[in-house]
């Protein structure tokens, strides 16, 4: 599935949900790529990359529900990679 594809997956999954919208603009600049349950976020930069970090629950979201991916990976020019899991499971500690 092309970047392009699976951005307009993620901004079509939050259609209905306007509010939102404004939140996700930083999405829009992101090239997306999928591989091996990965799905990776390449960012423009630096400060980019913190603004698509602050959006990782509204990223997990969609993925989860359409099973795009078991991971997400953000990327950007000279900073060090970052690895979120999509499904995020809660401790039996958490729980009780």
């Amino acid at each position: 599935m092309g970047g392009e594809r699976l951005q307009r997956l993620l901004f079509s999954f939050y259609r209905e949900e306007p509010h939102l919208w404004d939140r996700l603009e930083p999405l829009q600049d992101c090239q997306f790529s999928r591989l091996w349950g990965v799905l990776r976020v390449h960012c423009v930069d630096g400060a980019h990359l913190e603004e698509v970090n602050a959006l990782i629950d509204l990223l997990r979201a969609p993925i989860l529900a359409l099973g795009l991916a078991r991971q997400i990976v953000l990327r950007a020019p000279g900073r060090p990679t970052r690895s979120y899991p999509v499904r995020v499971s809660l401790s039996p500690d958490l729980l009780a």
